[in-house]
């Protein structure tokens, strides 16, 4: 029997077109959304017909031209029969293939403030009338629809960032709190996305005596590593504090309300900084926590300005 070669084809959701100037890793290419209907209409029109709100597999999505797509073209081979839709192989590939674009997409959210998902993603074959699709995986709830862009200037920045790091990372410490910083993004209530985000704070910082004033600690830890100088420390000392008070709310007396949108960006983007900055920094969590015990606001050992 002979072979059919299997593509990949995934759309990306909450993404402007500065996400194109990107290159990606492992073969994989993304393309601009104006681009794609006369490159892969057939591709298109098949799911429209299986996939479409009125098809037989209905999924929830509107208008396909309005993605960015990312595409990796004959990436295996497989014995299959025209006309069957399910290649059994493809299911175990699909699994562990689609993690690659979307690990890229999960440092980007890393980089800067915004939510690159890969929305849908299919395994296809071409064939005499088009294309057969044998997988589909689709990522839901979308809980955050904030749009990720780039600026001219950050494009050379964030390509560098994806070339730079893998995911996951080495340091148990910082993929733990990667992980509750990236599962921020798929709750959709504040006061628990706002805890899964201290839950990475604490990941980082929390010292091995749990006796310490962890409030404290964990807020200046935060203002040392961050400020830029004493008075930008102080502020960041004092912004975490609050923060800190809210998750106590929330956490002891069930109080989510408390808990803003804002709050939420606040320490997300807190979040964000500090492990770029636990990862520059090449240290052990408890060579990190010693050094910035032994720093003032605004003093950060390892940072090229000082």
């Amino acid at each position: 029997m002979a072979k059919v070669p299997i593509h990949f084809i995934g759309f990306v959701a909450n993404v402007d077109d500065s996400i194109t100037r990107l290159r990606l890793h492992d073969g994989f290419m993304i393309q601009e959304k104006r681009k794609p209907y006369n490159e892969v209409s057939p591709f298109f029109d098949r799911i429209k017909f299986q996939y479409g709100l009125t098809g037989a597999l209905p999924l929830a999505f509107d208008a396909w031209t309005g993605y960015s797509y990312i595409t990796k073209p004959s990436i295996t081979e497989f014995e299959g029969v025209p006309g069957v839709r399910a290649i059994p192989q493809a299911f175990a590939l699909m699994s562990g293939l689609a993690d690659s674009p979307r690990n890229q997409l999960r440092l980007l959210r890393l980089f800067k403030e915004g939510n690159p998902i890969m929305r849908y993603a299919f395994l296809y074959y071409e064939k005499d009338q088009g294309v057969e699709i044998t997988n589909v995986a689709e990522e839901r709830p979308i809980a955050d629809n904030t749009q990720f862009a780039l600026a001219d200037a950050e494009i050379p920045e964030a390509q560098v960032f994806i070339d730079e790091h893998r995911l996951p990372f080495t340091d148990s410490f910082i993929q733990l709190a990667f992980e509750s910083f990236d599962l921020s993004y798929e709750i959709p209530e504040p006061g628990l996305a706002f805890l899964s985000l201290m839950i990475a704070m604490e990941a980082l910082f929390s010292p091995k005596d749990n006796y310490s004033e962890i409030t404290h600690r964990i807020s200046r830890n935060t203002a040392v590593l961050l400020g830029k100088d004493q008075e930008d420390g102080a502020k960041v000392f004092e912004d975490m504090k609050d923060l800190y008070k809210k998750r106590s709310k929330i956490v002891h007396q069930g109080k989510r309300a408390a808990v803003t949108r804002q709050d939420v960006l606040k320490l997300r983007q807190y979040v964000r900084e500090t492990i770029k900055e636990a990862i520059k920094s090449g240290m052990s969590k408890d060579a990190l926590l010693d050094t910035l015990n032994s720093c003032g606001f605004g003093r950060r050992p390892w940072r090229a300005e000082q």
